[in-house]
């Protein structure tokens, strides 16, 4: 059906719209953030409602929804579910008890406010569900001869049941996502595989990967994989589309798999300041917008701002902006270094980027920093280890930025007293073109490069006129047991070719 959600500058094709998700925490991150930002996007700029898809069983969707409407982050068009709270709010008509069926005997209560919970016995493990009464409203129960996911009544009657929490959570996605065509955002790598195999017809799968799939140890793009990431390698041709937000990381996962049609980069958007330039007054002055984590190496940054005053002898300044798990190990690093202040977590820390003159960044690995974006739309300058994916995907260097080899921490120092050491034209000219970069990650160009793949994604497989904008019905699947086996044996043998990498391990109700 034709979207109508209020004055719109892209429009994003007709049909359905959604974003997947294995949960929304109270403390959530980048990825998260991207996903909220991104559906909103949609919405005010497309004209596009968007559904949030979310799996988590503990998660508490009237809480996660409050605390996303007070932030401003759950805009009217977007809609936030969950497949467990529509269990425990179904009917016991909608349970599908059996006429004359006995209520099971041995089914605990919920305490008050507990929602799931998990119970082992020998080689019998249950995740029960509760309402908010404390009835179970289902048992997922796996034994050494299978796994079955039942629905009960408030009363303990047996209902419904699923052979596999899949196949549930097949029924329940065709459920909410009635439209046909419907376009599948899946932003959780541990939903990887079970979009990968969702087969509903009309539906529209599209996986984004937001972070690096090599690990840091990795020197091309046949190193070893991240562990949780090795899903998306496997089913790179089993999604309508495959997004990534650099053309280097689809440069390598091409060069791994062979080449694809079915791939896509589109950055993710971020707020971008309106008015003028920034006076930047304090030639002098650093900062950074980072998590303090081993992988964010902010050490490093701290070590290159060190070196570059002894070295230059500048009043040369860093303002850490983030909280994490080392600062007790950073703050004695810091406390010796003059001008270096570590803030701790600040909100609206990104406006804090039009003060300072130039920005650090020293992670280990990174998917597309938009820290780069947000400073560069301010005229802060970025300098930038050049690491695996992001900074040389966004920085020309020595155009709006510059990237130093990954780790040098006496490149860092050089490359920090060479930008603020530049004539005044020089930096003008500099932050201008940082300025112009920073365009391309506006809400209006990323929603307009979403249009195009969703556009590129229909017409390479197009939704038959009979389907198109009715309501979904049962699951049907677009794809034949034989293709399935065939993509079986292909994954075995991508496989067959990588090295040995961890397993990454799943909650228990992601797999089948």
């Amino acid at each position: 059906m034709p979207h109508s959600h209020g004055p719109t500058t892209t429009r994003l094709p007709d049909g359905g719209h959604a974003a997947a998700t294995w949960s929304i925490p109270a403390d959530f991150g980048g990825m998260t953030s991207a996903l909220l930002r991104r559906s909103r996007a949609f919405v005010e700029q497309g004209g596009a409602p968007v559904r949030v898809l979310t799996f988590d069983p503990a998660l508490d969707l009237d809480a996660a929804r409050a605390r996303l409407e007070e932030r401003g982050q759950l805009v009217p068009g977007v809609t936030l579910h969950n497949l467990w709270a529509d269990v425990r709010a179904m009917s016991d008509e909608e349970v599908g008890a059996r006429a004359g069926a006995a209520p099971r005997p041995d089914l605990p209560r919920g305490a008050p406010g507990e929602r799931a919970r998990l119970e082992r016995s020998g080689e019998t493990t249950r995740h029960l569900h509760f309402r908010p009464d404390g009835s179970v409203a289902a048992v997922d129960e796996s034994t050494p001869t299978g796994r079955e996911v039942r629905f009960y009544t408030g009363d303990g009657r047996p209902g419904r049941r699923w052979s596999t929490v899949w196949a549930l959570y097949r029924h329940w996605v065709g459920t909410v996502l009635t439209e046909r065509p419907t376009y599948v955002v899946v932003d959780s790598k541990a939903l990887t595989k079970f979009f990968a195999n969702l087969e509903i017809k009309g539906i529209y799968t599209l996986h984004l990967v937001h972070g690096a799939h090599l690990t840091a140890a990795a020197t091309d793009a046949h190193g070893p994989l991240a562990g949780t990431r090795a899903p998306m390698i496997e089913h790179v041709g089993d999604y309508d589309a495959v997004v990534f937000l650099t053309e280097g990381q689809r440069r390598d996962v091409h060069d791994r798999v062979g080449a694809r049609d079915n791939t896509y980069v589109v950055p993710n958007s971020t707020d971008l300041p309106d008015g003028a330039l920034p006076a930047h007054a304090d030639r002098y002055r650093g900062v950074m917008l980072a998590s303090l984590s081993r992988r964010k190496r902010v050490g490093h940054a701290i070590a290159g701002l060190r070196r570059a005053r002894a070295g230059s002898g500048l009043p040369l300044t860093l303002d850490v902006y983030g909280e994490g798990p080392e600062r007790e190990r950073l703050e004695p690093r810091a406390a010796k270094v003059p001008g270096v202040t570590l803030h701790g977590y600040v909100t609206g820390a990104a406006d804090r980027l039009a003060d300072a003159s130039f920005l650090l960044l020293t992670s280990r690995a990174e998917g597309l920093p938009l820290v780069f974006a947000e400073a560069m739309a301010r005229g802060c300058v970025p300098i930038a280890f050049d690491v695996r994916y992001g900074p040389a995907d966004i920085i020309t260097d020595g155009v709006d930025g510059f990237l130093v080899p990954d780790a040098d921490v006496d490149a860092l120092a050089a490359a920090i007293v060479r930008f603020v050491s530049l004539d005044d034209d020089v930096v003008r000219r500099m932050r201008e073109a940082a300025v112009a970069t920073a365009q391309r990650y506006s809400d209006v160009a990323v929603v307009g490069r979403w249009a195009e793949v969703f556009e590129d994604v229909a017409r390479r497989r197009p939704v038959s006129p009979r389907t198109a904008g009715r309501p979904a019905g049962p699951p049907r699947y677009r794809r034949s047991t034989l293709s399935r086996a065939a993509r079986k044996v292909a994954g075995m043998l991508r496989r067959a070719g990588r090295r040995p990498h961890r397993t990454a391990h799943l909650h228990p109700e992601e797999g089948p």
